[in-house]
């Protein structure tokens, strides 16, 4: 008798499953794991654009100003003219900023849904020489700008 119901089981988790798959369900979770798991050999700039466009570049490279703050800058790192559209979905994912040595100086993550132009502001107790800047587009992968600091 508990034959029959285990059958009804199996096969009851498997239509649920089909209609999942069928509902694109599947595809968009394994797509936002590929998000977050995504690498390349290394970051995209503004002259080493791989497989993309100067054009798409101009909307990826991380934009850098300094400001003096006491002993220490404030950095903000803009990604200008570059969609926060979740109908596509094309958005910026998240902002990066590390010193020279790779070290993670601040971090700052963006949903679709978020205004743009994508903007992070960090504030540095001390003045690095040089610092990078790094943005992931879902699209277009990760993109570098190397700056030195210069406060005006």
């Amino acid at each position: 008798m508990k034959k029959p119901y285990l059958a009804l089981i199996v096969v009851a988790c498997a239509a649920a499953g089909l209609t999942l798959i069928a509902s694109g369900w599947a595809q968009m979770q394994s797509s936002a794991m590929k998000d977050q798991d995504y690498t390349q050999p290394e970051p995209y700039t503004a002259k080493n654009f791989g497989p993309w466009s100067e054009a798409v570049a101009a909307t990826h490279v991380p934009q850098v100003t300094f400001e003096k703050m006491g002993m220490g800058v404030k950095v903000t790192v803009q990604i200008d003219n570059h969609p926060m559209d979740p109908q596509k979905p094309h958005w910026i994912m998240w902002i990066r900023l590390e010193d020279m040595m790779g070290k993670k100086l601040g971090e700052k993550t963006f949903k679709a849904t978020d205004p743009r132009p994508a903007v992070a502001v960090f504030e540095l107790p001390n003045v690095p020489s040089k610092i990078k800047a790094y943005e992931r587009c879902n699209i277009h992968g990760i993109w570098l700008n190397e700056v030195a600091v210069e406060i005006k």
